[in-house]
Order: C-alpha cells, then structure tokens, then sequence
C-alpha cells in the first residue's frame, strides 16, 4: 500500500458561506492520483497525508477512507489495515474493528465449512462492494461532534452506483477522528443502520463494549472493580447467586452482557471472568472451539500444559501467566482438542476449580 502526499494552495469559493459558518469539500478518488480537500478560499490544502495529524473533520475521513479505498478492505480490516486507519478512528471503534478482525479469524479457522463473520461485505458504506471514490458535502457547526453527509461512488464495474451515507466525526486526543457511520443507501440489500451497530451486533446485548477476555478483565470492566461499579458502566441490576446466602464468594450475571460470560465476586469485587460460551475471543484471539495448536502458538512462551483435574489425562489446563502482569492468571480447559471453556482473574481466585471452591 503506498502513501501519497499533496500539498497545494488553491483559492476556491466555498459552496456554502453566512457569518458563522463556511461549508467546505472533499473529494477523493484513488483511482488516480487526484485529491481535493477545500476548507475555505484561500486556505493551505493537505490531503493523501496518512502521517498528518487530523486538524480538520475532512481530514479524518480522508484519511480513513484513503485506506479503506486504496487497501480495498472488505469485511474486518487487517491487522496492518487497521493499523494504517487507527490514526483516523475513535478509541470505541478502533476496539470494535479490532474484536470483529480477531472473530473473523477464529471462525475462519475453527468452523471452516460455514461463513465466517465479518467475511467480506465493506463496512465503511451502504454498498456491499464499497466506495472507490467519495465527497464530503457539507461540514456543519460542531464543537465535539459533527455529522458530515458523504457523497460516495462506485465505478469499478458497471453500473456506477452514488450514495450518501452520514459519517461522524468527534474530537479524542486533540485530534479529530471517525467515531461511526450512518448508513444511507436505499436499495433491497444496502447495509441498514449503523456501523458501530453492526460492529455490536454479533456480541448483543452490549452495546458500547468489545467483549474480548485480557488477564485483568474484560471489555471495559477489570478485576478489583465493585459490582456496584459493574452496574453503572453496563447499566441494570446484577443477579447475583452465592452458595449460601452469607457466602462471600459468588457469581454475578448481568442482562447487558452476553450469555455465557459471569463474573466471580469475593464480597462486592470482581476477581475473576469466565467464558463458557462461543463468540467471546482473548486478546490474542482465542476462544471456544480454538484448537489447542493454535492456542499454544499465539500465546507462545507464556503458557504452559497441566492434565484437567476432572477429564485428564485426555483434557488439558492450558495456563498462561504474564511477566508483565503478574498476580493475574488466564485459563483454557479442552477436551483434549479445543478449548470449551476459559477464565481470567486475580490469584488465588483464577486457579479455584469448582467455582469457590
């Protein structure tokens, strides 16, 4: 994927001009080398710039869409994809991507005969096959967001297709980034709604959280918080079920969060996360169903094998443990195949066997 970069001055009269507010153009087509970002007559032009720190909405999208245009991402991005469009993308939705890339791979990898999510439809726009041009129509008043209408076209095929779908850009940083998109395309089989909707779709009910398992937590919840504190950041009330009811130790099970996924309390606090469900990847993109090779292989010299209390020697404890985190503990149990079932936390508790026990 190259990288191109034009500087240019150019005096233009705006589209759009009152006293508070001068409406500006982009237009990008990669198709050849020409790029047009218009703020204003008589204003300093940057456009192709991947390096550039976005000062300006425009340029954001540029940047994000001279990416997905140039790299013809389809589907989840790359690892190297998204790691060219992350400069341009909001901190929710670079995490998204980022969950939806590592279930695509694992479903690719462990349910070969069946369509994998996230497998090759454009995310970015309404049209499955995605834009090979674009023009931004308007950049309405804003301080922290702005809704800019996009004009996309499709011309790599007959016939040429033009929508305009909604793209949203915030401030994160200093710097302005792409924070979701609104799809606008009115055909039968358009993309409908948003993209931050489709991102969460897969893992519904949580809106706003990428469920993916680290040592310390999981989405935006980490071991050491209080239930209490659980319940404010993914909203309604926890059931909780303890052995006895004087019991310290218990689980806790939330509607905002996926099936499958509990979180064990000692007292109040969270200390550890189990899995027992498919859908829900690690970072390192493990889930249920990963095959022991591979989960060996992306976890390299941090983990290590034990015969399964219950099911071994046949089952396995795949335990992995981090230098860089210590105090904290990850846990597979396979069958002997793949994992069926994982869980991460504080010690001792991430080692207990039957539940609290």
């Amino acid at each position: 994927m190259s990288t191109r970069c034009f500087w240019f001055r150019k005096t233009l009269q705006p589209i759009h001009s009152d006293s508070t507010l001068v409406q500006a153009v982009l237009v990008l087509n990669l198709n050849g080398p020409r790029v047009l970002l218009a703020l204003g007559a008589g204003t300093l032009l940057a456009a192709g710039c991947r390096e550039a720190r976005p000062r300006y909405p425009g340029m954001a999208i540029m940047g994000l869409y001279s990416v997905v245009i140039d790299s013809q991402v389809h589907g989840a991005p790359t690892e190297a994809q998204l790691t060219a469009m992350s400069p341009f993308l909001s901190s929710e939705l670079r995490e998204l991507l980022h969950a939806a890339t590592l279930l695509r791979n694992n479903d690719i990898e462990n349910f070969p005969d069946e369509e994998p999510s996230f497998a090759d439809a454009s995310l970015f726009t309404s049209l499955f096959e995605g834009p090979t041009s674009l023009a931004i129509l308007a950049d309405p008043a804003g301080a922290d967001t702005r809704r800019l209408a996009v004009r996309f076209t499709y011309d790599r095929s007959p016939p040429t297709i033009t929508w305009t779908d909604t793209v949203v850009v915030i401030e994160e940083g200093g710097r302005f980034v792409v924070s979701d998109v609104a799809y606008g395309g009115d055909w039968e089989y358009a993309n409908r709604g948003t993209l931050l909707g489709t991102l969460r779709s897969p893992q519904e009910p949580s809106p706003g959280v990428a469920w993916t398992l680290r040592l310390d937590g999981i989405g935006t919840i980490r071991v050491g918080m209080t239930i209490a504190e659980v319940e404010q950041q993914l909203g309604g009330t926890a059931r909780i079920e303890r052995i006895e009811p004087g019991d310290a130790c218990g689980y806790a099970f939330l509607a905002s969060v996926p099936g499958g996924i509990s979180f064990m309390l000692a007292g109040d606090t969270v200390v550890r996360v189990q899995v027992d469900t498919t859908g829900i990847l690690t970072e390192a993109g493990v889930g249920a169903g990963t095959t022991e090779a591979n989960t060996l292989t992306r976890y390299g010299g941090l983990i290590r094998v034990e015969p399964h209390p219950y099911t071994g020697p046949e089952g396995h404890y795949l335990i992995v443990d981090d230098p860089a985190r210590p105090g904290y503990r990850m846990i597979f149990e396979t069958d002997g195949n793949v994992v069926t079932s994982f869980r991460a936390g504080r010690l001792p508790e991430a080692d207990l066997i039957e539940g609290c026990a």
